[in-house]
């Protein structure tokens, strides 16, 4: 498995300093860095498991001139970055007296019980810089059987962190795996109001995740996971979908996160701002979707034109004015492939002209400074998007 990104110059550098020569293995890769390789895929995100203590991981890794974050060094993890890859690096461990949100730990030089506290069985295999696998509870197996199980009990490990019930989502839609242990269902129903103590950072980036998987579409086929996405996050308009989907298949479409999530959750109501403010969105993904709400308001007894896209490129831009086609295609099935299609072609081809008219020009035509002067401005600004930009100066 040397032909994979594992073993970039980068990170042979990094797994080599923590593997000194002449010494049994002390540091290995693992989890999805590892699953990734393995299927061919690329990460930017590399998982190491060592046998050194954290304080002796920060140590080499200063001594070799990286930059370190100890944020989590109480839970035996050391983040540590390249030019290309963030690399968590965390010392064998057992995890004791769980509460569902966080651990006690106690470190240990056991690399089955490292393997042992780890959720799925696809998620616990390690590779040493060599590229010799080390799979202690046969998780390729699993993985090229596309099936997610949890490593023991799925009780006990949901218990452990109760994120786990999403993560388990995310990697069953991923793999676009069926549940093959129909008892999962009852332990998820049973523990599934215990995510209210997960922080709400943690649940909106496993969201995130989840919407950014190419496979996140076979959600429509897995109602209980449908269920249980409402019942966290009240998004609920999944038949929009459907419509993403013909998007994707005709335009080779790659929708990102955002939009995925402005098309499945916002409505002519404003339940989009509660789940901004719950969910502490960045400033700027709550502009995206406030963006989306109020022109998708100013439609409400309108139809979508191409007067309407014209406010909207000069107003906003063509980037924001394309996302908003895609969401009103999303929404609105009157508005058919072939319409869509034009539309998009008027947008990349419109170009938006600079209003010509400024308040000192009116004033000079006679008007004074104030509430009147910028009424005028607005009526005649108006009026000149909607003449496609073509000012008449008899409205002057």
């Amino acid at each position: 498995m040397k032909k994979t990104f594992l073993f970039s110059k980068e990170n042979k550098k990094l797994i080599s300093i923590l593997n000194p020569i002449d010494l049994e293995t002390q540091t290995q890769f693992v989890g999805g860095c590892v699953r990734k390789a393995i299927e061919g895929k690329l990460t930017k995100d590399i998982d190491l498991a060592t046998v050194y203590k954290p304080e002796e991981v920060k140590k080499i890794l200063l001594k070799n001139n990286y930059k370190v974050l100890d944020l989590a060094i109480k839970y035996g993890s050391i983040t540590t970055f390249s030019k290309n890859y963030k690399y968590e690096i965390t010392s064998l461990r057992k995890d004791i007296k769980p509460d569902g949100r966080h651990t006690k730990i106690q470190l240990t030089n056991n690399w089955l019980e490292d393997s042992l506290r780890r959720d799925f069985t696809i998620n616990a295999i390690y590779c040493d810089k060599f590229g010799k696998i080390f799979d202690p509870v046969n998780g390729i197996k699993d993985l090229k059987n596309k099936k997610v199980n949890f490593i023991g009990s799925p009780d006990l490990r949901i218990k452990e962190d109760y994120l786990r019930i999403l993560r388990f989502i995310r990697f069953t839609l991923e793999y676009n795996s069926n549940i093959q242990d129909h008892n999962i269902i009852r332990i998820i129903n049973k523990n599934i109001r215990f995510l209210k103590l997960i922080s709400q950072e943690r649940l909106f980036i496993e969201l995130k995740k989840i919407l950014e998987l190419k496979s996140f579409f076979t959600i429509n086929n897995k109602n209980y996971f449908k269920k249980i996405i409402n019942q966290i996050y009240k998004i609920k308009f999944f038949d929009r979908l459907n419509r993403v989907q013909i998007l994707n298949k005709k335009l080779g479409s790659n929708f990102n996160y955002l939009q995925l999530l402005s098309i499945l959750l916002v409505g002519y109501d404003q339940k989009y701002k509660y789940f901004s403010k719950e969910f502490r969105l960045s400033n700027k993904d709550k502009d995206y979707l406030n963006f989306i709400y109020e022109q998708f308001k100013l439609l409400k007894n309108k139809q979508y034109s191409y007067q309407a896209i014209r406010r909207q490129i000069y107003f906003y831009n063509k980037d924001l004015t394309l996302d908003f086609l895609n969401f009103i295609f999303c929404i609105k099935k009157e508005i058919n492939l072939k319409t869509l299609l034009k539309y998009r072609l008027f947008i990349k081809k419109l170009k938006v002209p600079r209003f010509p008219i400024s308040g000192d020009f009116l004033i000079k035509k006679g008007f004074k400074q104030g509430k009147k002067l910028g009424k005028k401005l607005e009526f005649l600004e108006d009026s000149w998007i909607k003449s496609n930009f073509k000012l008449n100066l008899r409205n002057i």
